[in-house]
């Protein structure tokens, strides 16, 4: 069973002609992924008592996902992402005015011993209540000897500065046994374009290193080897959500093969 803790929201795209809402969240989107492809998966997130909230719970239902660590905040508000994609690149704005994503509930920890593997979003990082219930879900996963997983998933408005942001990151992304960023989040925390020099640059510490290439494909780094696999053509309209739908499939894997026999496949050596 896969575990995700993080944030869940309403993405608000907005275009010339309209705007649209969907239910969203890098964690939430990678929890759903994994029960799309089989896997039993359960996510843990808070949301407001708002209208957006409603429209969460109600997708929840719809879908029969399980609710059981979903958490209603009284008197908060969901987390709002508004998204613009202009000439096919997307540009973030985050509403998260007394939004309640990091108001955690003390026993949705007990929800660890639900998992195998346990995932975690960036979110968590942008402040100290956050990195503090961060320390918790790491302690419990550890001791219950639980798969970790985080993505990077680095949105430069969650944090005062880059300097910051970074200092962050790196106090935390190497506890974990999985770790995913893009080429682009490679390049920005190792300052090196090229990206076998710049996975050397990476922290111990993590088995495996997953690095997303768009349509060059992806690498898994493992054991000290570097694992490029190509990826299917494609004509892209809109690439909101695609880690996380990669990340989605990968842990599904992990869940029913297991990590090493998982990183053993043929196609990977």
């Amino acid at each position: 069973m896969i575990v995700c803790f993080g944030e869940i929201l309403v993405d608000n795209f907005i275009s010339k002609e309209k705007t649209s809402s969907y239910v969203g969240g890098a964690p939430f989107n990678v929890c759903y992924q994994a029960s799309l492809l089989g896997s039993h998966a359960l996510f843990v997130g808070n949301i407001g008592s708002d209208n957006q909230g409603k429209m969460i719970r109600r997708f929840f239902n719809e879908h029969k996902l399980d609710t059981k660590g979903l958490n209603t905040v009284k008197g908060k508000s969901t987390l709002q992402a508004n998204v613009k994609v202009i000439d096919g690149e997307r540009y973030f704005s985050f509403d998260n005015e007394n939004s309640c994503e990091n108001d955690f509930k003390d026993d949705a920890l007990d929800l660890i011993s639900y998992g195998d593997i346990i995932h975690v979003g960036s979110f968590l990082l942008k402040d100290e209540e956050g990195r503090e219930y961060l320390k918790q879900i790491l302690s419990f996963a550890k001791s219950q000897k639980k798969i970790t997983s985080f993505d990077f998933n680095y949105r430069e408005d969650m944090f005062s500065s880059f300097e910051e942001a970074k200092k962050i990151y790196e106090e935390y992304y190497s506890q974990f046994d999985i770790v995913k960023l893009s080429k682009d989040e490679l390049e920005l925390f190792t300052s090196e374009s090229d990206v076998e020099k710049a996975i050397k640059l990476l922290k111990q510490g993590p088995k495996v290193y997953l690095i997303t290439l768009g349509k060059d494909g992806s690498i898994a780094v493992y054991k000290n080897k570097v694992n490029q696999i190509k990826s299917y053509p494609v004509r892209s309209i809109d690439t909101t959500g695609a880690g996380d739908a990669f990340m989605g499939a990968f842990l599904s894997n992990v869940d029913s093969l297991g990590l090493e026999e998982m990183l053993f496949i043929p196609s990977l050596m």
